[in-house]
């Protein structure tokens, strides 16, 4: 190593999502001393952003009750933590298709009764925003939040706390050594030494946890465009089930609107153990020389045919970039949070959905001080 190393911090958390911000806070609150890294020039400026901003109960995944539970696990406590940032108040409805749905509506009412989250029936034309080609509508407390909120929010927690924020600085090595902790290398020439290291750089995962020689997983990795539009009907939420369909939701507290559909929001697909590079830049992204304007006239034709106002809808931009899931799911559609133990010091954080946030830093937080009882 060139630069000199430093034992002046005992946690690392790699990469400051919300994942890796309320675990480090989490970290804090437990009396560690915590050093993030984050290669963007702030935090939440990757996937916890570029989404459709929905805080899940679980409504979405009726092919995966865990995915599903999971979400209700969070939800309330995201709400009370980060109230700033939500937008309540709105109609919120989930509809199943007439046709291609994988889900019937005799399934879907089921699992909504076993998923055990308050939830009504409708009658659809009843409805605040005309919705068509449909089988069932219920209606839920889902919300959605407002991500440049959560940023400001965030942002200030972590500067009143005790966590150190590495901005503009990724992470380019990781290394055991011999005393059993684990030296880190960044970009700014930083070599440290951690106790223990919390790997929360979301697709960047598999390729940091493999130089320390563990076994990684194949993902699916995911470039997505997601349309920011200017509708004019009500305030509402609207998510076609369980098929190649569409929602269309608020954007935050914005007064616009994100939309987004299966078949046309993902522009490409990868499976391996790394996010294609060429993803990470603009100009080199599946995005640098889409047709933007074709992209989402086709999105928005598709659309109509659930949410026929759609065809009033004026486009004012994309939130774009990459995303990972689990591969090979697509019969299930799980996308759960999962937190590995590598090693008693080494921990990773695949991330699933926002309000998953609050458990998996609980579940961190748990971990690492066990792995400190133990004297390891």
């Amino acid at each position: 190593m060139e630069a000199a190393i430093s034992r002046s911090r005992d946690i690392a958390v790699i990469g400051c999502g919300i994942f890796g911000a309320t675990a480090a806070l989490r970290l804090a609150e437990a009396g560690f001393r915590v050093d993030v890294y984050e290669r963007n020039a702030a935090p939440l400026q990757g996937a916890s952003y570029n989404n459709q901003n929905r805080l899940h109960l679980g409504f979405h995944y009726p092919r995966d009750l865990q995915t599903a539970r999971q979400c209700a696990r969070g939800f309330t406590r995201f709400v009370e933590a980060f109230p700033d940032c939500i937008l309540d108040g709105f109609p919120n409805g989930y509809f199943i298709a007439r046709d291609g749905s994988q889900t019937t509506p005799a399934d879907y009412l089921a699992f909504c009764r076993a998923l055990g989250v308050s939830f009504s029936e409708i009658d659809v034309a009843a409805f605040p925003v005309v919705v068509t080609n449909v089988a069932l509508g219920v209606t839920c407390g889902e919300l959605v939040y407002d991500c440049s909120i959560l940023r400001e929010l965030v942002t200030g927690r972590l500067a009143a706390s005790s966590v150190t924020l590495h901005t503009d600085t990724a992470v380019v090595g990781l290394e055991s050594m011999a005393d059993g902790s684990i030296a880190c290398m960044t970009s700014q020439g930083q070599a440290r030494t951690y106790r223990a290291i919390v790997n929360c750089s979301y697709a960047d995962i598999n390729r940091l946890t493999a130089m320390l020689g563990f076994t990684t997983a194949e993902n699916q990795y995911e470039y997505t465009a997601v349309p920011i539009i200017e509708t004019d009907f009500d305030t509402a939420g609207v998510t076609i089930m369980d098929g190649p369909f569409m929602t269309v939701l608020p954007f935050g507290k914005s007064g616009r609107y994100l939309l987004y559909h299966v078949r046309h929001t993902v522009l490409e697909t990868a499976v391996g153990h790394d996010m294609p590079e060429a993803w990470l830049s603009p100009d080199t992204s599946p995005f640098a020389n889409a047709d933007r304007q074709g992209l989402y006239e086709r999105m928005r034709h598709d659309c109509m045919r659930f949410v026929p106002a759609l065809e009033r809808a004026r486009l004012v931009g994309f939130l774009k970039g990459p995303r990972m899931v689990l591969a090979r799911r697509d019969d299930t559609d799980a996308r759960p949070s999962i937190v590995s133990a590598h090693a008693p010091n080494y921990l990773t954080v695949f991330s699933g959905k926002i309000d998953h946030c609050m458990w998996v830093a609980d579940d961190v937080a748990s971990h690492i001080e066990a792995h400190f009882d133990r004297g390891t």
